[in-house]
């Protein structure tokens, strides 16, 4: 009888210790690491440039800005994100067209006859998958859609505005007569359209 409760005993606390080894083995998770990469817009590695067009064709005459300045760029899980609050400023100053009177033009005749003529500023916003640049020029506000073409971390930004939209009347009417003669086609018309092309290529970095 002795031999009986001892037996039975023995396997009560076999069985304890096998439930208790089980229930740790099971409350014990695998943590699985993950790395999520960010985007962030960068200044360093982007370019801005622009098309302005002439005669009635519309044959386009294309610069750049040589000196871009991000002031704010938040990061983010997503290239498009990436915009979302971006703030920067370009120095007028830095156009460049490959052209020494061409740009002594634009920097006097036609950003000179602007207000707050030292930058053109302004940020982004997102919406879904849509990119809006807020351009500053002039003084007056505008938003600009964007199309754009994502390749890993460069993104490449195509949009238009028009001058007088930023109440540029009298920049454009200066431009315009300083370069009457050389935007006079063959069909003896002088045209300056108010219509600039812009493009951007954005480097995200990590």
């Amino acid at each position: 009888m002795k031999n009986t409760l001892l037996i039975l005993a023995a396997s009560s606390l076999l069985t304890v210790s096998c439930k208790n080894e089980t229930k740790k083995t099971e409350t014990t998770p695998n943590v699985v690491e993950t790395s999520q990469e960010t985007y962030q817009v960068s200044a360093k590695g982007s370019e801005v440039s622009w098309t302005g067009y002439k005669f009635t064709e519309k044959k386009g005459v294309k610069g750049k800005f040589k000196t871009i300045n991000v002031t704010k760029a938040p990061k983010a899980k997503t290239q498009i994100e990436a915009f979302n609050g971006v703030e920067f400023n370009i120095p007028v100053s830095s156009v460049f067209s490959n052209n020494a009177i061409r740009d002594g033009k634009l920097k006097e005749l036609f950003f000179g006859m602007m207000d707050d003529t030292e930058f053109l500023s302004g940020s982004f916003t997102t919406s879904g998958e849509e990119i809006i640049l807020n351009l500053k020029m002039n003084g007056t506000t505008k938003e600009i859609p964007l199309t754009y073409k994502i390749s890993d971390r460069h993104i490449k930004l195509n949009g238009k505005l028009n001058m007088l939209d930023f109440g540029a009347v009298k920049a454009y009417e200066s431009i315009h007569k300083a370069c009457e003669q050389l935007h006079t086609g063959s069909d003896g018309v002088s045209k300056t359209w108010e219509e600039v092309g812009i493009e951007a290529i954005v480097f995200l970095s990590k």
